[in-house]
């Protein structure tokens, strides 16, 4: 609206004007400065207030026009946060479904290393009877090595 910065001007000159002499409210201003200023909003004025009443009358339009794009955009806001939540929920869907994959897995390898232990201590406890076996045998072959040895030693 030009009117309003016109009458902007013309109150910035009044403001500014240097006072009357022996006056409380006298200022001199440049006549023909505020002649033009206020022919100038004499011309824009009648502009400005057949605009502002197309926007009265138009004043419905312009408010749906004004809600249908607020709706517009609330839609698109719900419809992203629609999407961000569906991802959220994957993501947990998914992060779930790993640990119990992981879980799974845990409990399949710890079993396999039981499994594993087992069968190492069943191999080992024969490997030990057969050691014993032959450590066994040793024995009895050196004693009877001894044996022959000291029987030697008599005859």
């Amino acid at each position: 609206m030009e009117s309003l910065q016109i009458i902007e001007q013309i109150l910035n000159e009044i403001a500014e004007a240097r006072s009357v002499p022996l006056s409380r409210d006298g200022a001199l201003v440049n006549r023909q400065e505020m002649i033009n200023l206020l022919n100038e909003l004499k011309k824009k004025l009648p502009q400005d207030i057949l605009q502002a009443n197309h926007l009265l009358d138009n004043k419905e339009a312009v408010i749906e026009e004004g809600r249908l794009a607020g709706q517009v955009l609330i839609d698109q806001a719900r419809s992203e946060a629609n999407r961000l939540i569906s991802q959220t929920e994957i993501v947990q869907s998914a992060t779930q479904r790993a640990q119990e994959i992981l879980q799974q897995v845990n409990q399949e390898l710890n079993s396999m290393r039981n499994e594993t232990d087992e069968y190492i201590d069943a191999r080992l406890a024969n490997f030990e009877v057969t050691l014993n076996k032959t450590l066994l045998a040793v024995r009895r072959g050196r004693e009877k090595i001894s044996g022959k040895n000291s029987f030697n030693d008599l005859g």
